[in-house]
Formats: structure tokens, sequence, C-alpha cells
């Protein structure tokens, strides 16, 4: 059992948010009026009266149980049966005072949530382990789970408080509420067996059987069959004469799998929803389209790899190559205005993904005393969209700086790709794509896309009698990030209540200088005036330019933990097993070309496809922890 509290502030880009409203309005502007009252800027907040009145409270209780029982029929056969909850209560209450700017046009307003979830799991698995004679091994396995998820959800909202010192929706003149609940269900039986010949070769397939209450009721069952194959060949004779090989495996692998996630639960129904009133009588209206062929999005996957080690196994290695096709993608495909909605939940397009993993592992010292050990592992992946009806654009709030298009990754930006500044003129110039001698939104083009092109980390592994040092480093590189930050505070025109940063000190200001940063001007709607689509920002879709996409690549030393161990002396003395004291520190350090607060961020992750926006985003702390841990 769990109990959780936090009180925060919405972020991203979120006007109101602490970040947003500490950063973006001019920094010359007061903090408090000439009456002692808070100032703001715009539709900016003022961060010091959000971080005084922040009264955003959430208490969460989670509690988790699991039971089993095992029947052993035969000494090679066995029955386990389990059963498991998993019950979460969220309770969340806000409160905006008049203060603060969500709470001075409605004269106070509160809102009260509480969340209910269960999920129960049961399942039972029936597995036969046999060998026979010193080559041949069996080993089997069939089974069935059923998973169901229950939730329900009561908000209750009030406004026009006569006091900021009553809270309670009960004393708002005006108030509102609404309930819900849901349930899914996930019903599936698998098998799977595995033979294994002289501890040499083995061979394994199984097969999944599930069905989902999110698809259609002709499309719930899905049937996933996969296969491998694995070869120990420093078992071979002919690889022991070498004296070489500590430990030689080939392995290969082809297989299919399921997802129902990122969907709603009545995702394949076509639903209603209230709040369609009209005058003073209840309504309700046509809110999703009916998909009775809403299946299961699937993912056909090749694995080949190889394990091999020297030196008494003190250095190993480790490859795999991966080959992940993903079709009948659960998609919002756009669909004619006519049908009354804008997109319709169905199953099309395809992506792939494949790469190449390698890790190393070294024993680098083996002592009596000290042990030093170094793992390292780095991953190479290539996405690419292999099928898509049309281009979506989305992101950066109505922007549509993110597009999903055929033949290029998920997660690309579409911007003006900005060539130079004229040294003359001060205006930037940008690629003219379809060379018609003006810059419109025709000439936006893909320019790069958030993921890295490769991940990886490096960990180092000491130990000195009963002191263990951990040291982790995490690192990606190539990816890109839309820095929203420069895109206002770097924008070089006219924009009210935004102000600038010291770099826009950089932008051209006479004939000769030469930069990247164009000349301030206001922005003209002509194409033909000012450099066209996008010297500078003025408040609409209009410099969506390279110029803000940065590099986001970087090395972060991600965990570094010592610890001690008390001498077994003085454990067995107080009846203890063993007593570990540990300090860990996160995040300590960062390198990195980015110029933001944080380049591990993504202000727009409610969205899976608007990766690598950097927009008024909290950057990851840097926390220390320090703690005893104590096995009776």
């Amino acid at each position: 059992m769990t109990r959780s509290f936090r009180n925060v502030s919405s972020n991203d880009n979120n006007p109101t948010g602490v970040i947003n409203s500490a950063i973006f309005p001019r920094s010359y502007l007061p903090i408090f009026n000439e009456d002692g009252t808070y100032a703001r800027s715009g539709s900016f907040d003022n961060h010091l009266a959000l971080i005084n009145n922040l009264n955003n409270q959430a208490v969460g209780w989670r509690t988790i149980g699991n039971v089993f029982a095992e029947l052993h029929i035969l000494p090679e056969l066995t029955l386990r049966s389990s059963w498991s909850l998993d019950n979460t209560d969220m309770y969340e209450n806000n409160y905006s005072n008049t203060l603060i700017a969500a709470g001075i046009a409605t004269k106070g307003a509160a809102t009260s949530f509480e969340t209910k979830n269960l999920i129960f799991t049961n399942e039972q698995v029936l597995t036969y382990i046999k060998s026979f004679g010193e080559k041949h091994r069996i080993n089997a396995l069939v089974g069935n789970t059923f998973n169901r998820v229950l939730n329900e959800n009561t908000s209750a909202s009030g406004q026009n408080f006569a006091s900021n010192d009553l809270t309670a929706i009960s004393v708002a003149a005006t108030t509102t509420g609404s309930s819900g609940r849901s349930r899914a269900t996930l019903l599936s039986f698998f098998g799977k067996a595995s033979y294994t010949y002289d501890n040499r070769f083995t061979f394994d397939a199984s097969l999944r059987a599930d069905a989902s209450s999110k698809f259609g009721a002709d499309r719930r069952w899905g049937y996933f069959p996969s296969g491998g194959v694995a070869w120990n060949a420093s078992h071979e004779s002919f690889i022991e004469d070498l004296n070489v090989f500590s430990d030689l495996k080939f392995r290969a692998s082809l297989g299919l799998s399921g997802n129902q996630n990122g969907i709603g639960p009545y995702a394949a129904q076509g639903l209603w929803s209230s709040g369609a009133n009209y005058l003073d009588a209840a309504g309700i209206a046509p809110s999703q389209l009916e998909n009775r062929q809403l299946t299961w999005e699937t993912t056909r996957q090749v694995d080949i790899g190889t394990e091999f080690s020297f030196f008494k196994n003190r250095l190993s290695f480790i490859v795999d190559y991966y080959n992940k096709y993903t079709y009948d993608l659960l998609l919002n495909v756009p669909v004619p205005s006519r049908s009354g909605f804008t997109t319709y939940l169905q199953n099309y397009g395809a992506v792939r993904n494949k790469g190449v993993e390698f890790s190393i592992h070294s024993e680098n010292f083996a002592g009596s005393n000290f042990r030093w050990s170094t793992d390292f592992n780095v991953s190479f992946n290539r996405n690419r969209i292999e099928k898509l009806a049309s281009d979506i654009a989305q992101g950066a709030s109505g922007r549509n700086i993110s597009i999903l298009r055929q033949g290029y990754s998920v997660n690309s930006f579409q911007l003006y790709k900005q060539l130079y500044v004229d040294p003359q003129t001060g205006n930037a110039v940008y690629e003219d794509v379809n060379k018609d001698g003006l810059i419109t939104s025709a000439d936006r083009q893909i320019v790069g896309n958030a993921l890295p092109r490769f991940t990886g980390g490096l960990t180092n592994t000491l130990s000195y009698k009963r002191f263990d040092l951990n040291v982790l480093f995490y690192f990606q590189q190539g990816n890109k990030i839309m820095s929203m930050h420069d895109f206002f505070l770097v924008h070089g025109g006219t924009q009210n209540f935004i102000g600038f940063i010291p770099r826009q000190l950089e932008r051209w200001q006479k004939p000769g200088d030469v930069t990247d940063i164009p000349r301030m001007t206001t922005y003209s709607g002509d194409p033909t005036v000012n450099g066209g689509a996008a010297n500078n920002y003025s408040g609409n879709v209009t410099n969506q330019s390279t110029r803000y996409l940065l590099d986001g690549s970087f090395i972060r030393l991600r965990n570094v933990s010592l610890s001690y161990t008390l001498p077994d002396a003085i454990t067995r003395r107080a009846r203890l097993s063993v007593v570990r004291a540990y300090v860990q520190i996160a995040n300590l350090l960062t390198f990195t070309r980015y110029s933001g607060l944080d380049p591990e961020v993504n202000s727009q992750s409610n969205n899976q496809n608007t990766a690598g926006y950097d927009w008024a985003t909290v950057p990851q702390p840097r926390t220390v922890q320090a703690g005893l841990s104590v096995t009776l």
C-alpha cells in the first residue's frame, strides 16, 4: 500500500503555468503594482502569485495485492493459479483565488476530482518440464489470463466565491458536476513449447489468442504465433578446439504481437455525449463514429542475434539485429467534414523500425577486496512510415510543425529552411521549394525529426570490501528539438507582452553584419514584403523556420550511487540478514550544446506523434536520496 501527495502547478505551454509566466513576459516589468498587488503581463500570470497561491492538491492511495496457489500434479507437471488486484484512488482539489489569472475573471474557481481505478487479473498456467536421457529436454506450458479494468470518476466545479477563505464548492454561486465510468476486458489463451537437444540446439514455438472488448464485435480476437531457434556453438568440438571463445551462441526468431494501447475502452462503438443542451432541455449528440471493423494493431518482428565471450567470460559481447513491421495502425484518420466529424479511428497505416543493438560487459579487475566491471550498450534505430493515407500535421498548438508523412520518420518536423541572413538587407533567406519566387506555406519541408540516431549507456561498478559504487552515463545523439523558447524570445519582431533574451542582440543591425538572426521588423502578410512568410513572429503561424530547430544530443550522468553493507557479524547479532546504507544522486551532470533548460524534454507528451518540443517544460530534477535497506 502506498500513499502519494502532490501540490503542483500546470506548466508546459500553459500561459498560466509558473515557468511560462516566469520566462516569457518582458523582464523589465515589475512584479508588483504600485498598490502592492501582483502585476500581470497580457495573458501571462504573475509567476510569484502562482507560487504563493498554489492550491492544487492531489492525494492518492494505491493498494496492490496478489496471491497464488501451486499444485504439483506430477514431478514434471505443475499447475499454478494466481489472482491480483491493483486499486488506485485519487482525490484532487484545486482552488484558483482572485489573485491569479485563473480566478480573477471568475471571482474564484474551484474543481474537485475523484478517480477510482481497479485492475483485476486472474491467470492459470500449466507447466510441463521433462528431460529424456542426457540430451533431450522439453519445456511446455499452456494457460489463460483474464484481465479487467474498471474506472469511475466524479468531478465538480464552482465559480464566483464570496471569499478566498471559503473554498468549498458548495459555497460557489455557480456549480456544475459530471461523472463517468468505463470497463475494459482482455481475455487471453497462450501456449509455448521448447525443445533442447544436447544443450546445443533449442527450438521453440508459441501461440497467443487475445480478445479485447475495445474492438469491434466481429474483430475482437487476434492470433499471434512466434517461433525461434538457438545454437550454442561453444559446445561444438570444432569450436572448443579453437580455444578462442569462452561462449558462443547464435539465435533467430520470427513472430507476431498485438497492441491495443492508446485507445479508449469503447473505441469501436458509436458514442453519444451529453452537454448538447438547448434552452432548459437536456440534450445529447453523437461524439464518435462506430467502427465495427476496428481490430488489433499488429507487429511482425524478426530478431537475429549472437553472444560471444573471451578470457573465461571476462569480456563478453551481445549483438542483435531487429526488424519490426507494424501494420493496421490504430490511427485517427481525417474524414470529410460532411460526416459531422473531423477524424475517424481505424486500422490504417504501417511503420517499420529496424536497427542494431550492441552491448559489452567487461570484468576489468577481480581481486579479493576490489572488483571493477564495465557495461556499455548502444542502439541504432531507423524509423520509416511505410503506409499512410494522407499527411497528418499537428503539434505546437495548431501550428502543425510535426507531420506524419509516408516515406519519412514519425516525429518529423516541417519548417521553412533558412539558408542565411542577407548581409545587406538583414532579411532571412529561405529555400524556395516550388521555385515560384515567393516564400509561402507551400515551401515548408521536412528538415529533421525528434528521434535520435543512436542511444546508449556506460556503467561502471566498483566494489571495495563492503563499499559499492555505481556510475551510470546515458547518451543520445542526432535528435532535434523545436525550441519554442527561441521561437518566442528571439523572434525579432513585434509581439505584445513577450520579451527577448540576450541572444536577440546578435541580430542583424547594419549592412555587412553576418549572423543567423534577421533584422527586427514588423510582419507583413504580403509574401513579397519583409522576407516573406517568416522574418519574425507576429502572433500567428509565421515564424516556423529551422532557426529554432536545435540539436538535442547530450551525455548525462544519470545516476551515481554509493552504498555500504554492514558486516555479517553485526547484522547477525541484530537478527537481521542484510543491512545496507546508500546515497544516490540522479541527473548530476549534463553535457550538451542545447541552449535550453534540458535536452531530455517534451512539452507535447500527451501525443506520441509530436515529440521534441521544449515549451516551458519542467527540466528533469537533480535529486539526492539517502536510505537504509534492511533485509530480515
